[in-house]
């Protein structure tokens, strides 16, 4: 399919539209869809692939009040589609009617030649009786006439679904999958891989081929099996399908300059017949929604993190509430000047030394940053004034109680505020918030309102990586977790998202030539805001960053205004997932996986990846024969004449030479170090996983003990842990270690990685998130 004609769409649904009264505001109904949505009929989904030349069964529609004439034409085009058996479809038309068949919406006639016009419509009025006898509130449109097309209904690799679907965040996506009565079945039997996804800006002939061609369902349809000696169809029919239906959601989708979006059509069941697909069915929705332009002030990101001023707006003057702890935390900053750092009380002159003052028009100066602690019912009128009285260049709002408590009303009068000052002059504050923590930005500051005794944020190695989190309780773990290990350029919790997003943020650190990890936990987009974050993350990989991503909730989006099966057959998670991994983000499934991929991408981001050669040695035969299982891209590399040689030399005579080493409990710490030396040396590898189960004696790992019950000393030179850090941080390439032991064996874990190597307590783990750092960004 080539370009859309977008000026005949666009009339096509207007007609639509004032036939049903529809307007083009963007008014919301009971049901949370505009008050310009409106669903397409069956004959009207055809008239629309019509208008963009994808083919479908051959049709001819009855309206209910159609005239004399406009009736007997319908008669006459209605015999022009029998067969030469005779055979003819009628369906009911309605497009609230969900299912037809089962009020009786769908009759298959046998029709006589000598059979008269007037036999052939009563044949039609028989079927709206039917249906309205079946349901007196179905509101019915008319009548299809459909020539009968030959296929074997309910039979693997004959029948598909293929829809086009606006999705809120990320816009068009086109699915494929198993199709007819059973879709949903499929579906649910195979836990959502009965379907593929393509996200339609991302789209590209090669791949949906390829994609089709390696479903183990989707690939009985084009390719030949043991139910097919050749393909029901050719595999460029379903993609040119797919790429038809990405050019029209690319035409028409909530960041276009159209008037009408295709929220969604779909076509089910799409059957194999005669070596040719065919739509036999259809249901499709337009809406009028559009997505706000952004007009933040993203370089205003610059003074956010790295601020030289700051007040703070909601401060006890005696006990230690959130303010007040934020207050202390801003003290200790070394980023914001001691003289720069203010308060504003109504009552008190100074808190902890800092000067306060009455209101936010009497401070001494516009600050970089202010920070509004005060609860929601108070926040407007503080948000208000600081962008009134041009106070601030970047506001955190703290206090949650607002769009996710049900207020919001509050919510959207602040984001007015903040929308009215973007269009002024100095493009008026960015806020970060509501509902969240704030930011922890490395030697600069700190707003989270917890202590340092409770969190510390002691040194650690990550300047290279940027946490963006909606949650800040997830900041809160992360921090705690890693402390002394990984210490982030800077961890933003950015909340509920009422101005700055997390599009937002990934702009502007792939411009940040200090950050090369971007870590995003995230539980929803704002409307269109995935379409941006795609282009951001798509420029991150062409620069050779890595955007890593946790996406919360993975519910089925419910089946919302059309009729269809996609909803549920592909749910928002699954789009996001999609979407995402199209241009090049590496989604987490677990947060166990986020994490081990943050620290992975972290930890090694300055060792050079030349290939996916995986160099493995265990003192565990179960650890070997595992992660066999789990090498997922990566490939087991064949030692060279030299390492072999240094191997065998090394490793006591019972022991399993080869890749993956199994070098039993009895190798010693001389042994190991030797042995992974020499893996790391040979050219043939790529990456290494080093472990070793620690309990066993021959290897020196424990802290010392004070009751002499053994000689170790991880913290000497020469134990397993100080030889292994040696190793590795000289090896041009980067491996991982594991240890698969218990709490006493924390100390060694802990003292590899702030040495700056990954480590894991399943060799599983660690074989997976290698995969992920080889796979190119």
């Amino acid at each position: 399919m080539g370009v859309v004609d977008v000026p005949k769409v666009e009339a096509f649904c207007s007609a639509v539209a004032r036939r049903l009264g529809v307007g083009g505001g963007v008014q919301e109904d009971d049901a949370g869809r505009t008050a310009s949505t409106f669903r397409l009929n069956e004959a009207e989904v055809y008239e629309l692939l019509d208008l963009v030349g994808l083919a479908h069964g051959p049709a001819a529609f009855l309206a209910t009040d159609a005239e004399k004439e406009s009736r007997l034409a319908w008669a006459d085009a209605a015999a022009a589609l029998t067969d030469d058996d005779g055979r003819l479809l009628l369906k009911i038309v309605g497009r609230d009617i969900l299912h037809k068949s089962d009020i009786g919406g769908v009759r298959l006639l046998r029709v006589d030649p000598s059979e008269t016009p007037a036999q052939l419509l009563q044949h039609a009025d028989a079927l709206r009786a039917t249906v309205t006898e079946a349901a007196d509130d179905a509101r019915i449109e008319g009548v299809l006439a459909c020539g009968y097309v030959a296929h074997s209904a309910n039979q693997p690799g004959q029948e598909l679904l293929l829809s086009l679907r606006h999705d809120p965040a990320f816009g068009p996506v086109v699915v494929v999958g198993l199709g007819g009565t059973l879709t949903e079945w499929y579906g649910h039997g195979t836990g959502g891989r009965s379907r593929l996804i393509f996200p339609a800006r991302t789209i590209d002939a090669a791949a949906v081929a390829a994609a089709l061609r390696a479903h183990p369902l989707l690939s009985m349809v084009c390719q030949p099996s043991r139910l097919y000696d050749e393909a029901p169809v050719d595999v460029e029919q379903i993609s040119g399908l797919v790429l038809g239906l990405a050019a029209l959601g690319n035409a028409f989708h909530g960041g276009s300059a159209t008037r009408w979006n295709l929220e969604e059509i779909e076509l089910n069941p799409v059957v194999a017949s005669v070596g040719r697909l065919v739509a036999l069915d259809g249901v499709g929705l337009v809406g009028a929604q559009k997505w706000a332009a952004s007009r933040r002030p993203l370089n205003k990101i610059v003074p956010l993190l790295a601020p030289h001023s700051a007040v703070v707006l909601g401060v006890s003057a005696k006990g230690h509430n959130p303010g007040r702890i934020i207050l202390d935390n801003l003290r200790k900053s070394a980023g914001i000047a001691r003289d720069r750092l203010y308060v504003v009380h109504q009552k008190e002159a100074v808190i902890d030394t800092v000067p306060c003052f009455p209101a936010v028009s009497d401070l001494p100066e516009k600050c970089d940053l202010a920070v509004v602690a005060i609860p929601a019912e108070g926040a407007l009128t503080a948000i208000r004034e600081l962008v009134e009285n041009d106070r601030a260049e970047s506001i955190i709002l703290i206090p949650g109680g607002f769009a996710e408590a049900g207020q919001n009303t509050l919510a959207a009068a602040i984001e007015d505020v903040l929308a009215a000052g973007h269009e002024a002059p100095g493009g008026g504050p960015i806020m970060v918030g509501g509902n969240c923590l704030g930011i922890v930005s490395r030697d600069q500051y700190n707003t989270f309102f917890l202590p340092e005794y409770k969190l510390p944020f002691r040194p650690g190695r990550g300047p290279n990586l940027a946490l963006v989190s909606q949650s800040g309780a997830y900041l809160v773990t992360f921090a705690s977790n890693y402390d002394g290990i990984i210490y982030p350029k800077t961890s933003i919790s950015f909340g509920n998202q009422m101005d700055l997003t997390v599009a937002d943020f990934l702009e502007h650190f792939v411009g940040d030539e200090d950050v090369d990890v971007i870590a995003c936990y995230v539980e929803g987009f704002r409307p269109g805001d995935g379409v941006r974050f795609l282009a951001m993350a798509r420029e991150a990989a062409r620069r050779h960053k890595r955007v890593v991503i946790f996406k919360a909730g993975k519910t089925a989006l419910g089946a919302q205004a059309a009729a269809s099966h996609t909803a549920s057959l592909a749910g928002d998670y699954d789009v996001a997932r999609a979407a995402l991994q199209s241009v090049g983000v590496t989604v987490a499934e677990t947060l166990d996986e986020f994490e081990d991929l943050i620290k992975t991408f972290t930890l090694l981001a300055g060792k050079p990846i030349s290939g996916r050669r995986a160099g493995i040695i265990s003192n565990a035969g179960f650890e070997c024969s595992t992660v066999m299982d789990q090498l997922g891209t990566l490939e087991l590399a064949t030692f060279d004449a030299p390492a072999q040689a240094e191997i065998d030399a090394a490793l006591p005579g019972f022991a399993h030479r080869t890749n993956p080493i199994d070098c039993t409990p009895m190798t010693g710490t001389d042994a190991f170090a030797r042995s992974t030396r020499a893996i790391l040396n040979c050219p043939d590898v790529d990456v290494a996983i080093i472990s070793a189960v620690p309990v066993t004696p021959a290897l020196d790992n424990l802290e010392p003990d004070r009751d002499g019950r053994h000689r170790e000393n991880l913290y000497a030179d020469g134990s397993q842990p100080k030889r292994l850090i040696e190793i590795m941080q000289a090896a041009p390439k980067p491996g991982v270690v594991v240890i698969d032991s218990g709490s006493i064996y924390d100390p060694m874990a802990t003292m590899i990685e702030r040495a700056g190597i990954p480590v894991f307590r399943k060799i599983d783990r660690a074989a997976k998130a290698l995969a992920a750092l080889c796979a190119a960004p």
